[in-house]
């Protein structure tokens, strides 16, 4: 889910941060992504029919909470942006059609970018798409997010702060001044960036805001889309409207009759939605601009609170009125994975379901760990104890028995998989490990007493085999892990991880939390939010890398960076980022791989594929590797 899964889009996670591996969402194999593509195996292959109605499970207690496409950190995830917002409203460029790890220029509102010699002025053309209100999507449309972010870097869920100690600065602050002519945003950098990553990362944040969003309350009419970037008056009145855009956008109730969120640019409009369950519908967008209109008259999101009801709808049949037309398996009744045709095995077969082709999402998955918690943050501080941690993470033992073959490890902070991403020699050829008698020596080795769980700090102190700076004789190596509930496999795996880790003297207390719950304590520790102080760990999901296309690091990892609500931080690693975002040489992304491997900011989990359940008179598009949804691609057929 960006995203984190950002949705750990990525805003895509800011992600992002949501649950994107381990939460089964039906786009995650077949609802999102793909221009059009034909379904593999035993899926439809008939011409296609329009109209129709589709219902799509949800996964356990989540669903979008957030409609304004400009996100918190606690808000950015897979669920609410290319799930949910990105329907209605079109980023500025789109990632992800076909199950490619490319941007897609048909779907995209900005025509390519274009760069002046100096390379610190970039042109972006806007295609001339229209709102449903009849106004035309403008370059000013585009300033209005840029003028929003500039105001808000408090507020938004991908902002990197800069880092005047290595001379660093992200987008906004990297940008001099920003203008809108007609259909022309032009963007004046104080430097020289990578041209790839300000295209990938920075630019592929922003939305389109129509100016029917520039109000400060009904019928207030705000300025902060047409005042100067940067200036104050900038400042005061966009701090007007996110006061009032991100007070509405919470409130789910009113989405569905709210003439706000009815201004829609993309091929879908919001039809109902229930505040208090997350059902949904949506509908066609009878002005959509942009190619694909949609085959279907509308798309239903049905909410569950566990696998078990929603395995039990799709067992009744895909013949009934209401019936589940894209669900999930719970992976405890999925078939063991098979490769070359998935369908194998599949126990709904019958029922009139086929599992269609699996989607490699481009995603790592880990959970968080707090550095700033005043209990265990010095633990985490010590990259021998999350070496340690790291070892007792049995992940392809957990993809073979928990996950039943549905999912391959995460090895490091570029994802492996799907192919196209910037991989290190290194990184190609690292695998993960799972060593409990090493985790333990590594343990004993610093100063702990491991003959019984959890192991007892016998030699504080900061040198070499000590314990480490903050942590006190007679401390525990131990810390409580919060995780999503709902789903028997999270609880098998949560209690699998805790089993490991005692062999090698680590204590993991395991809490099962509804995802939003787990969402919303995922904060980072501030003195305005002494609440993401308290938190240890927390299994939210990782990180799908959009809208940050090019996994630099910047928006997940550097100090400060808006999803690093775990508060890691590390000068060198920084000085390592900001080099890939400043120069164009490959090197510099395989030198940040490499040491990032070994300063572990979280603690890597099995990425797993979403085993999909489709009627099979319905087709659907390849996966979208981002986990999005775009079920204007989709169709019954004849």
């Amino acid at each position: 889910m960006s995203r984190m899964k950002k949705s750990e889009r990525s805003r895509r996670l800011a992600q992002a941060v949501a649950l994107v591996t381990l939460v089964a969402t039906a786009t995650a194999c077949s609802g999102g992504g793909g221009g059009g593509g034909s379904s593999s195996g035993p899926g439809p292959t008939g011409a296609p029919v329009q109209g129709g109605v589709v219902r799509v499970a949800e996964s356990p207690s989540t669903f979008p909470d957030a409609i304004w496409p400009f996100d918190s950190a606690a808000q950015v995830s897979t669920v609410n942006t290319s799930q949910f917002q990105d329907l209605f409203y079109r980023p500025l460029y789109y990632w992800g059609l076909n199950d490619k790890v490319t941007l897609d220029q048909d779907v995209s509102v900005g025509e390519m970018p274009t760069w002046s010699p100096d390379g610190k002025t970039v042109t972006v053309q806007v295609k001339p798409w229209k709102w449903s209100n009849g106004e035309q999507v403008t370059a000013q449309d585009v300033l209005f997010w840029i003028n929003m972010a500039k105001a808000e870097t408090s507020n938004s869920g991908y902002y990197t702060p800069p880092n005047p100690a290595i001379g660093a600065k992200y987008f906004p602050d990297n940008v001099a001044s920003a203008t809108a002519e007609g259909q022309t945003l032009t963007l004046t950098l104080n430097t020289p960036v990578s041209q790839t990553w300000f295209t990938d990362d920075e630019l592929s944040q922003i939305t389109p805001m129509p100016l029917a969003w520039d109000v400060t309350g009904a019928n207030q009419k705000g300025s902060c889309a047409s005042d100067a970037f940067g200036s104050d008056a900038a400042n005061t009145d966009c701090a007007a409207d996110y006061a009032y855009l991100s007070a509405q956008s919470t409130k789910g109730g009113d989405f569905a009759g709210s003439a706000l969120w009815a201004v829609v640019d993309g091929p879908w409009k919001l039809k109902t939605y229930n505040g208090t369950s997350g059902a949904y519908s949506i509908v066609p967008n009878a002005t959509y601009s942009g190619p694909q209109k949609p085959h279907l008259d509308e798309v239903d999101f049905v909410p569950y609170t566990s696998d078990t009801t929603e395995y039990a709808d799709l067992k009744a049949g895909s013949g009934g009125a209401n019936a589940i037309d894209v669900g999930y398996l719970p992976v405890e009744d999925a078939p063991v994975f098979n490769a070359k045709n998935p369908d194998v095995g599949n126990p709904l077969t019958n029922e009139g379901y086929y599992i269609p082709a699996a989607t490699y999402l481009d995603e790592i998955s880990y959970y968080q760990i707090n550095f700033a918690n005043p209990d265990v943050g010095a633990l985490f501080k010590q990259q021998y104890f999350t070496k340690a941690v790291q070892d007792t993470v049995d992940q392809q033992g957990i993809i073979n028995g928990i996950w039943k073959g549905w999912g391959y490890p995460s090895s490091g902070a570029v994802p492996s998989l799907p192919a196209g991403n910037p991989l290190s020699p290194k990184s190609q050829s690292e695998r993960a490990t799972f060593d409990t008698a090493a985790a333990k020596k590594l343990l004993s080795s610093h100063g702990w007493n491991t003959d019984s769980s959890p192991a007892t700090c016998t030699d504080p102190g900061s040198g070499p085999n000590q314990c480490g700076a903050g942590i006190a004789a007679g401390a525990k190596a131990a810390f409580t892990m919060n995780y999503p509930s709902g789903q028997a496999a999270l609880d098998t795996m949560a209690a699998d991880m805790r089993s490991d880790a005692a062999k090698a003297g680590i204590g993991i207390t395991v809490v099962s939390q509804t995802q939003n719950t787990i969402g919303n304590e995922g904060v980072a520790c501030t003195p305005a939010q002494p609440a993401g102080c308290q938190w240890q760990a927390l299994l939210y999901g990782g990180w799908v890398f959009a809208p940050d296309y090019y996994p630099t690091g910047d928006a997940l990892f550097a100090t400060g960076a808006g999803p690093n609500v775990w508060s890691f931080s590390d000068p060198k690693l920084d000085q390592l980022i900001v080099k890939t975002t400043t120069g164009s040489d490959i090197n510099d992304m395989y030198a940040y791989e490499d040491y990032i491997a070994g300063d572990q900011p979280v603690i890597y989990t099995p990425n797993t594929l979403t085993v999909s359940e489709v009627t099979k008179k319905l087709h659907v598009d390849p996966g979208d590797p981002f986990q999005g949804y775009e079920p204007e691609y989709w169709y019954y057929t004849k």
